[in-house]
């Protein structure tokens, strides 16, 4: 195993970039490397080196700008998920969803710029300083040897991923409820991999698919929720209903992505969840409730 020191140093050149130079209307993509980074952050924080005061300033400094963009990050994919709906689908409908969106999307803009305007300062100190304490736990350039902390660091990283491999390896049969938590876990196990110089990129690749396939889900999940309050469940039945169907559809991709995961690389064998635990909350009840827009 060999940890990667541009791997480990660039989420903190990067995020203190992003925190600099936010604009005023931030566009997706800026936000979403925000969040990103801050993850990325996370989990050198909590895989290099022993949790301290240091680690929790760091932490307790990125995490409020890292949650405000995630408002953001959200609103921006069910906006791209909702207009990729069809247009000749209850067009007056879709319309209301995606200006609901749009509210959403500057309200959550106009309060990451305040976060990030009360927590630059502390945050941009903070993340240079525990750069240089991420940068000491980590193999020295032309040493014929390995110092102490470099050889607890690599330790640690080794520990983390074997518990998080065993974790996945041993979760119960994936179903609605408990696979966005799995997600979490593979999310958490491949950020600490992309540390290493020296990782399995198939097994990469794969924690990638599945990660990527349950936030799908998750996020038509969400849109499905949204409009559930946003829109009449008789008026706007119809598109309800497709976006119901997608979930669906997405969820079934989602298990099968992480069930084939677990079955190739975790060394766990397949277990697929009844159909009933295949369906997604939002096609059970997202018709029937009743329209909350206000």
């Amino acid at each position: 195993m060999v940890l990667e020191s541009d791997r480990v140093q660039k989420p903190f050149r990067q995020f203190r970039k992003l925190l600099k130079q936010l604009s005023k209307d931030p566009p997706p993509e800026a936000v979403h490397k925000l969040r990103t980074q801050a993850r990325h952050i996370e989990a050198i924080a909590a895989t290099l080196i022993e949790p301290d005061k240091k680690t929790r300033r760091l932490l307790k400094s990125i995490k409020p700008v890292r949650k405000a963009a995630g408002d953001v990050r959200d609103a921006d994919v069910l906006t791209g998920n909702a207009l990729s709906l069809p247009e000749d689908l209850q067009p007056e409908s879709l319309t209301r969803l995606v200006e609901h969106l749009g509210v959403a999307r500057q309200k959550g803009a106009d309060a990451l710029l305040d976060t990030v305007d009360r927590q630059r300062k502390t945050a941009r100190r903070t993340l240079k300083q525990y750069a240089k304490l991420a940068q000491s736990a980590l193999p020295k350039k032309n040493s014929a040897g390995s110092d102490a902390a470099a050889i607890q660091a690599e330790r640690h990283v080794q520990v983390m991923i074997a518990g998080l491999t065993g974790e996945l390896s041993r979760w119960p049969a994936l179903n609605v409820q408990n696979i966005h938590l799995f997600r979490l876990k593979v999310k958490e196990l491949r950020s600490i991999l992309q540390l290493l110089s020296n990782g399995d990129p198939a097994f990469a690749d794969a924690l990638g698919n599945a990660k990527d396939k349950i936030g799908d889900w998750h996020d038509w999940q969400q849109l499905a929720e949204t409009a559930a309050h946003v829109l009449d469940a008789r008026q706007d039945r119809d598109l309800l209903t497709r976006i119901n169907e997608i979930v669906d559809r997405k969820l079934n991709e989602a298990l099968d992505a992480a069930n084939t995961l677990r079955s190739r690389y975790l060394q766990a064998p397949p277990r697929k969840s009844p159909a009933s635990e295949r369906q997604s909350p939002a096609a059970l009840h997202v018709i029937a409730r009743p329209n909350q827009a206000a």
